[in-house]
């Protein structure tokens, strides 16, 4: 079973598939986990108070979404 803590992260300011710039202030978060990719937009004062930890557990949730029980 996958943990959080699989997930490679990488931070980028090119959109991962367009390869467009973000938006001024903002950047790419993008997990990869095993065969999965999924990304989402942060802003850069949002990015600074995360942890490498928190960005996984973020992105995470959106390559195992979780069936709740």
């Amino acid at each position: 079973m996958s943990k959080y803590k699989d997930v490679v992260v990488n931070i980028t300011k090119k959109h991962p598939e367009t390869g467009e710039p973000a938006q001024a202030g903002h950047t790419y978060i993008v997990g990869v986990l095993g065969n999965k990719k999924k990304w989402y937009e942060l802003d850069a004062e949002s990015l600074n108070k995360m942890k490498d930890e928190d960005l996984q557990k973020e992105l995470f949730k959106l390559l195992h979404p979780q069936t709740h029980h």
